[in-house]
């Protein structure tokens, strides 16, 4: 669809949230812009009231600044695994995730590095959980995939890191494993090769909404070991730099 005139945020948005299988991509309407896509993705993301707010930043294949609402989220103060649901096609991430201590609104002036930093007030190991709504997922037309919140299905936020995984995670050891079946074991490593490098990219970004990054938000930021299928509902384990554990249960 090319004619934002007829474009319907809410619509879209209605078929993400209600579908019970995947919809093939040609089945939808495509936002013509970005701000299009977000609208969508405003309007199907978890109430207000909810355990957190936040957002998975990237960049899209043009090398744009992007986010995604991360929803639900799940709060993770203890050693009892946060629950999501599972279907056939799920995937996780173990990530890096930020929770903000002071807003980041946009402003001209931009932020640098270090102001970023100093507004972070907490790191932590995190799960993102991927199952997209559309059939193609990242392979559907992109401000499509952005509407989809970038295939996020859930979030889980876990034990509080130091702040020397401010200058990276990258080589150190992280294993994560279904029900003890080993899924990956081996180096961390983000896609960027810099956990921050996408945080500061979008705070610069001038397009984003007034209210996003604020404080309390979690941002999370790529995958330190790829995409991982989960083939069968049970229990995840993520463990970093050997010291650092989180559990998600798929039912």
């Amino acid at each position: 669809m090319t004619d934002a005139t007829l474009f319907d945020a809410a619509d879209l948005a209605q078929r993400f949230a209600t579908a019970r299988d995947r919809i093939a991509a040609a089945e939808l309407p495509v936002p013509a812009t970005i701000a299009e896509a977000v609208a969508v993705q405003a309007a199907f993301a978890a109430p207000e009231g909810a355990a957190g707010a936040g957002y998975k930043v990237a960049r899209s294949p043009g090398g744009m600044s992007v986010a995604g609402r991360l929803s639900p989220i799940a709060v993770h103060p203890d050693a009892e695994p946060a629950t999501f649901r599972w279907r056939n096609g799920l995937r996780v991430e173990a990530e890096i995730g930020f929770r903000l201590a002071m807003d980041l609104p946009p402003r001209k002036a931009g932020y640098s590095r270090d102001a970023v930093i100093a507004a972070i007030g907490s790191i932590h190991l995190g799960v993102e959980v991927l199952d997209s709504r559309i059939a193609e997922g990242g392979k559907a037309p992109f401000l499509l995939f952005l509407a989809d919140r970038l295939g996020n299905a859930g979030y889980a936020l876990g034990p509080e890191l130091p702040r020397e995984f401010l200058d990276g995670a990258d080589g150190r050891p992280l294993e994560v494993s279904l029900d003890g079946a080993r899924l990956f074991a081996g180096e961390a490593r983000h896609p960027a090769g810099d956990v921050l490098a996408w945080l500061v990219d979008w705070a610069n970004e001038m397009q984003r909404a007034e209210d996003t990054l604020a404080a309390g938000e979690i941002v999370t930021t790529g995958s330190l070991c790829g995409a991982l299928d989960v083939i069968a509902p049970g229990r995840i384990d993520v463990r970093l730099d050997g010291r650092w554990s989180l559990p998600v249960r798929f039912e």
